[in-house]
């Protein structure tokens, strides 16, 4: 796979609110896929991205935090604990930061690049991440996330995106 196949998507672009579809083989297509997007995040200073981030429908995520790399396929949570509040970002809203809250330990069933089931237990930023992403290929946008409040409060900054005028993390 050519690094320039898959390009960063930027809202209001459809896929990002559209569920992704299963991967059922994980094969060297597949790890080609992860690797390419966990390249893209990082070139893109990201710590996580999701499948449909990069125009692709398939329930693929992965992360780069605190020296631990996660390539996941079809992640779900199956557990959720106790709330913490934390200011997101997301390269598919280049500019926007927002408070979001969510769940602060979570407990993620996937398959990993191997094709191996795993479970993950997370805390904090980790899970935040994790529910961030896992809402990406779930259709859902951390804007979907916050009071209605708050989204008049970022209405120009998402006016902005709507027109193109924003820049692109380097």
């Amino acid at each position: 796979m050519k690094e320039t196949e898959l390009k960063l998507v930027i809202w209001p672009n459809k896929i990002l609110t559209r569920k992704c579809k299963p991967v059922f083989v994980v094969d060297e297509k597949i790890r080609q896929i992860l690797d390419e997007m966990y390249n893209i995040m990082v070139k893109k200073n990201g710590i996580g991205l999701a499948a449909n981030q990069v125009g692709l429908d398939k329930r693929l995520i992965v992360i780069g935090l605190n020296d631990q790399i996660f390539k996941l396929v079809n992640p779900c949570i199956f557990k959720k604990e106790g709330s913490i509040k934390i200011v997101e970002g997301c390269l598919s809203f280049p500019g926007l930061e927002i408070e979001v809250k969510r769940a602060k330990r979570i407990w993620v069933s996937a398959l990993n690049h191997k094709g191996e089931q795993i479970d993950i237990e997370a805390t904090d930023l980790l899970a935040v991440v994790l529910q961030h992403e896992i809402d990406h290929i779930n259709g859902i946008t951390f804007i979907s996330r916050i009071p209605f409040w708050k989204k008049i409060k970022i209405s120009s900054n998402l006016r902005k995106l709507k027109r193109g005028k924003y820049e692109l993390p380097k």
